[in-house]
């Protein structure tokens, strides 16, 4: 396979390819995979068929025999970016499975100094408010920046358009509440697995933009996993930062697993 294909699944049948999807997402969930292998695919099911039975009125017997035939179309070799969709509307879902060449993966970013007060109408289901999170981004690039902050009407920090947002307060690891309106990222509790095996402290803390001045803070994906915030006002890039920033990539391989039909 050399270009992205999308395909529709026809139920007790099978995957078919179409040249025009359907575009209004109700769930969707993607991943990187490399050599046929992906970190934490289970956890990425899970959050499928959690959001899937949720929003929608279908079983998990509707659902889990179209993520086993998408599993069969990821290509055992290469570098990609699937995204598993349940699209359409409630009366008449469409199962998507969208196989697309990964971008290039990258080990920095560059944040927009201007953040947004959150606009998402179901902020904890990854899918209803993908399309608008992606062409917000897709607007900042032309500022040099590629990613932009989510807050509060307060002002406070939740996440990034496509990124959980990380940082470091003398030595230990802070995130968001998770009692806030964010998605609960699969890269995120990776990396907080990571800490508790190794005792690193963990805290949860709300904190606005200029709170981060001069600090290490990380957007993290599924994508690019680990990124280092650099260039922007509030998170200086540090060369002797603290944190052993390759140490954490490398434990987050270790949670590298099989594609099952790959």
């Amino acid at each position: 396979m050399t270009t992205d294909t999308t395909y529709q699944y026809l139920p007790g049948k099978t995957l078919v390819p179409v040249d025009a999807p359907e575009t209004i997402l109700r769930v969707a969930d993607s991943w990187l995979v490399n050599d046929g292998q992906t970190r934490a695919l289970h956890l990425h099911r899970q959050r499928f068929l959690s959001g899937a039975l949720s929003l929608t009125n279908l079983h998990e017997r509707d659902i889990v025999p179209f993520w086993n035939a998408a599993m069969t179309r990821i290509p055992a070799t290469g570098l990609w970016f699937p995204r598993i969709e349940l699209a359409g509307s409630a009366r008449n879902p469409v199962f998507q499975f969208r196989i697309r060449k990964a971008p290039a993966l990258q080990r920095t970013i560059r944040l927009h100094d201007a953040p947004i007060a959150d606009f998402r109408k179901i902020p904890r289901h990854k899918g209803p408010d993908l399309a608008q999170c992606i062409a917000i981004r897709r607007d900042i690039l032309s500022t040099g920046a590629e990613e932009a902050l989510i807050t509060t009407r307060q002002g406070f920090i939740l996440e990034g358009l496509t990124t959980t947002i990380l940082w470091w307060e003398n030595g230990t690891l802070c995130r968001v509440p998770p009692s806030c309106r964010l998605l609960p990222g699969i890269t995120c509790q990776l990396i907080l697995r990571i800490a508790e095996q190794h005792g690193i402290p963990v805290a949860c803390r709300m904190r606005k933009p200029h709170e981060l001045n001069h600090l290490e803070v990380w957007a993290v994906n599924a994508l690019h996993g680990i990124r280092r915030i650099i260039d922007w006002e509030h998170a200086p890039f540090h060369p002797e930062a603290h944190s052993d920033i390759a140490y954490w990539r490398e434990a987050l391989e270790n949670f590298r697993e099989p594609v099952t039909g790959a």
